[in-house]
């Protein structure tokens, strides 16, 4: 690394953190395929006095559907499915309405297929012991969505979905037998060798060994979540919509990955094309887990996608034309704070 850039980036990231007040922040810049900057500033819990570090591990949210749709589209290269199949192919033994019955992969991983955004709230009681009862209970919550006709007709128009991805991850291990959280480890974690990714919120062997999400409570205070109870994340019935947590490397890595699925020549996991495919919006800008936007501090196209339980804030940013991934994380749940200030500093690194 640049040394006059880390030493900037650090004293950047210091100053964003004491400007906006958020408990702890990370950052991460790769550059042509290496780490080119790397910064942490904060505490790991609000008034601990334990400072975060870069070797930390952050919830990530919803920036795991890309990581989904990267898993669906691995299985499709094997020849296990095709994006275009129907629901009733992919899950011959859940019965459904008819009005799944044009609903496709790539409706459910575009968000177009119809399907309603979140579960009912009684899935936060659903905390199964064993990865079997995980895939049960999922199976359960999915077979209940079914039996109802979809909120608009496939392919109609883009509606945000959780429901749709957990179905997608669902599909993922019906097809080949092995729950979904397995799946990702073994083909997309593995291979891309992001040893610091998992499932849930991160959770050291001893107090503060890892950072703790924070729910906003008024404009200052802070309350921390126990990672070790239900309350610090979503049920991991949903865990395909966004449950992953990994270290800020990780992430930059895994968005390096995308990168270079489109330039290298030899793109990592899968050909070029099922890249490609993956970065093509449908309707509107979003693509396969990515936004995709044009934005002239950029040079060009901008990937990115954000993830939060109300705990944490994510973002990953990929800029083709500068060859860099921007990735950026919080243990806070002051969102909009959190996204306006990573923003400003994107358009500062990627400029």
């Amino acid at each position: 690394m640049d040394e006059e850039f880390q030493s900037r980036l650090e004293a950047r990231v210091a100053r964003l953190r004491d400007d906006t007040g958020l408990t702890g922040v990370v950052v991460a810049v790769m550059a042509d395929g290496q780490l080119a900057g790397l910064a942490a500033s904060g505490e790991r819990r609000r008034g601990s006095g334990i400072p975060v570090t870069v070797d930390d591990r952050w919830h990530v949210g919803s920036i795991t559907k890309s990581m989904t749709a990267t898993l669906l589209a691995v299985l499709e290269d094997d020849g296990r499915l095709s994006r275009e199949d129907a629901m009733p192919a992919l899950l011959p033994d859940i019965q459904m309405v008819g009005g799944w019955d044009a609903c496709t992969l790539h409706h459910l991983l575009t968000h177009t297929g119809g399907a309603r955004a979140n579960f009912p709230i009684r899935v936060q009681r659903v905390w199964p012991d064993t990865a079997e009862e995980l895939v049960a209970a999922r199976r359960g919550f999915i077979a209940d969505v079914l039996r109802k006709n979809p909120r608009s007709p496939s392919g109609a128009r883009f509606a945000y979905s959780n429901v749709g991805y957990t179905i997608a991850g669902h599909i993922a291990e019906t097809v080949t037998g092995t729950p979904y959280e397995a799946l990702l480890r073994e083909r997309v974690f593995a291979p891309l060798k992001l040893g610091g990714a998992g499932f849930g919120p991160p959770r050291g062997h001893t107090p503060h060994q890892e950072p703790t999400g924070h729910a906003v409570r008024l404009r200052w205070f802070r309350r921390s979540a126990d990672p070790f109870r239900t309350r610090a994340d979503n049920s991991p019935v949903m865990s395909p919509a966004g449950a992953v947590h990994m270290t800020i490397v990780d992430l930059a890595r895994f968005g390096a990955a995308h990168l270079a699925g489109e330039s290298a020549s030899s793109p990592p996991l899968m050909p070029r094309a099922a890249w490609e495919r993956l970065h093509t919006p449908f309707l509107e800008d979003y693509a396969s887990g990515w936004v995709r936007v044009e934005r002239e501090w950029a040079g060009g196209p901008v990937l990115w996608h954000n993830g939060s339980n109300t705990l944490w804030y994510a973002l990953l940013m990929l800029l083709p034309a500068r060859n860099t991934v921007l990735a950026f994380a919080t243990n806070d749940g002051a969102i909009r704070v959190a996204e306006t200030a990573f923003i400003e500093l994107a358009r500062e690194l990627g400029s």
